[in-house]
């Protein structure tokens, strides 16, 4: 993962670069969204975790799948169900995984493209009442 000061968000792919933007067009995990609480406290380096996007002050793990997210005035986001945790995290550091769960994130896709800027604001809109209601799995 590289730090990047705007990245190009496209319709039902993902962020340009990045290559869950190449799977099927529509699928869940476009962009993987983190906030700030949960990296420091997973005491972690930023993109460790492989998050696209980093947010501070939206506790993340709260939002519904169907949340609708606007990053900036261009994209428009809506979260899919929380990113899992794997076995690779535990390659990083002894017990992540374990500690990760719950906190590793929202997956999203991407409903309306355009430019996303560090620094830019994320916004709250509405829930879609038509999102699949997920099955959180339990720790392993």
């Amino acid at each position: 993962m590289r730090r990047v000061t705007e990245a190009r968000a496209v319709e039902g792919r993902g962020l340009e670069g990045d290559r869950h933007s190449q799977r099927a067009l529509g699928h869940k995990r476009q962009v993987l969204l983190l906030d700030e609480a949960s990296r420091a406290a997973l005491d972690v380096p930023v993109g460790a975790l492989k998050e696209n996007v980093l947010v501070e002050g939206l506790p993340l793990d709260t939002l519904p799948p169907g949340q609708r997210l606007a990053l900036g005035d261009e994209v428009l986001l809506e979260l899919t169900e929380p990113c899992v945790p794997c076995w690779k995290l535990d390659a990083l550091r002894p017990g992540l995984l374990k500690e990760s769960w719950g906190r590793r994130g929202q997956l999203a896709k991407v409903l309306k493209g355009g430019t996303v800027r560090e620094g830019d604001g994320v916004r709250l809109l509405d829930v879609n009442p038509d999102a699949p209601r997920i099955i959180r799995p339990k720790l392993p």
